[in-house]
């Protein structure tokens, strides 16, 4: 079963689990888990608590029946995925540690970015960490290749290299392309913007520089 699957993966501590309840799947006469009818029966007043509450596509509410039901019933099951989801969610984060933690490494304005949501949340937070991150790497490239740009120093080092070379023509050549092909040739990394969560996500280029951002040592920038 779908629910069953959620259920049987989620992050939960046993301790805070009722008895009755720790192992929450018996097995029929062919073998198939089951998920037993007090979980069904907890998981509605739980999400209802959280102001979570389980209908289907059209907003008919999804009914202890509806889950248990043989053959599955998808339109039931997929709702209460989401709605579990929804649910753990609300308890790792919430908007006021978003802002708590865009605060630590960015500013904004409290009147115009505020997130309303939670969905708002993610979005400002990947952004404002995305937009950390190409600061970074534009000031790392700026002074990694500032001696390249230079004027004061192309100028010294161009005449250095003539005087040596003694004008040897294939000599300069291969000076000028060598700065051509490692010098303006390098580019800044891109950080792209996030206006959709599920849509601007799915590649996984915003979230892995948010990864790379809190956890260098674990995802390079190169890779």
């Amino acid at each position: 079963m779908c629910v069953a699957s959620v259920t049987q993966s989620a992050p939960i501590q046993k301790n805070h689990i009722p008895e009755d309840l720790r192992d929450p799947f018996y097995t029929d006469q062919y073998e198939q888990e089951h998920i037993k009818p007090p979980v069904f029966a907890c998981y509605f007043p739980a999400l209802s608590r959280k102001g979570i509450y389980v209908v289907e596509s059209d907003d008919t509410p999804v009914t202890e029946e509806d889950l248990a039901c043989m053959p599955i019933k998808m339109s039931a099951h997929i709702p209460m995925i989401d709605a579990l989801m929804m649910a753990y969610t609300v308890e790792m984060i919430s908007i006021e540690k978003v802002v708590a933690s865009v605060k630590r490494f960015s500013t904004f304005s409290a009147s115009k970015e505020l997130p309303f949501d939670l969905e708002d949340a993610m979005v400002f937070w990947i952004n404002k960490v995305n937009t950390k991150m190409r600061e970074m790497s534009e000031k790392e490239h700026k002074v990694k290749h500032h001696p390249l740009e230079s004027p004061s120093h192309q100028k010294l080092h161009v005449m250095h290299e003539l005087t040596d070379c003694m004008l040897k023509l294939e000599k300069l050549k291969e000076m000028v392309r060598y700065r051509r092909e490692h010098g303006s040739g390098r580019q800044v990394p891109f950080f792209p913007p996030v206006e959709d969560l599920m849509r601007d996500v799915c590649d996984g280029a915003a979230l892995l520089a948010v990864v790379h951002y809190y956890c260098p040592d674990l995802m390079k920038m190169k890779e």
